[in-house]
């Protein structure tokens, strides 16, 4: 595995903590189980651990399919991408004191348009590896953004529909049964957008090719 991959994942890691530590804490998600807000920030610890292990998972499943690396790395940074997304919409409501209404899909826009952005070079340059055959912009970036908007059009459909449409359940207040609706809008686009990205943006990717035979599993003789 090298060093680069392992560096970038704890780093990940590490920023993917932060941000979801600042998700939580203002959900107060822990205080529900008696626990202190402040462990959440643990995550900052935890998250690079886990992530090195889907790394390494990742790389070991990719001896049978090969795009399993890139999907493990995909993972990944979607944990940071959706932490952005959440976190900036968490950080909207809070400095609006807006919960419901039209505002709230526009929130929602603008987190997941920010995201993206943080998506765009990630995936470029670490996830598919693109970035050592082609610049950044030009027909790639163009292709990239048709992609990612009709994930986002994919989200905020679904979500605002949930948020619309079905009033708060299982004891959730409107706040809670927002990020409920935002998780289902977000699985969604992820699956849209993985395929996209791999089969059309960056379809060339190389870590979706054997680097060597050497990845082969070996026979039994």
């Amino acid at each position: 595995m090298p060093r680069k991959d392992i560096f970038v994942t704890i780093l990940i890691g590490v920023l993917t903590g932060l941000v979801w530590g600042g998700v939580l804490f203002y959900l107060h998600t822990l205080e529900g189980f008696g626990l202190p807000r402040g462990y959440i920030w643990g995550l900052v610890a935890v998250a690079p651990l886990i992530f090195v292990f889907g790394l390494y998972l990742g790389k070991w499943l990719s001896q049978w399919k090969v795009f399993f690396s890139s999907f493990a790395r995909f993972v990944i940074l979607g944990f940071l991408n959706t932490g952005i997304d959440f976190g900036v919409f968490n950080l909207l409501m809070f400095l609006t004191g807006i919960q419901k209404g039209i505002w709230v899909s526009f929130f929602l826009v603008l987190s997941f348009s920010l995201a993206v952005i943080n998506s765009y070079f990630w995936n470029k340059f670490w996830v598919f590896e693109g970035g050592a055959r082609t610049s950044v912009g030009g027909k790639e970036f163009l292709t990239f953004a048709f992609i990612t908007v009709a994930g986002l059009l994919l989200k905020v459909g679904v979500s605002s529909g949930i948020i619309f449409l079905i009033p708060p359940r299982y004891g959730l207040g409107q706040l809670g049964w927002n990020n409920i609706a935002a998780v289902f809008g977000t699985i969604f686009s992820l699956i849209w957008n993985f395929i996209g990205y791999r089969l059309i943006v960056f379809r060339n990717s190389k870590n979706d090719k054997p680097s060597s035979v050497s990845q082969i599993p070996p026979k039994n003789i």
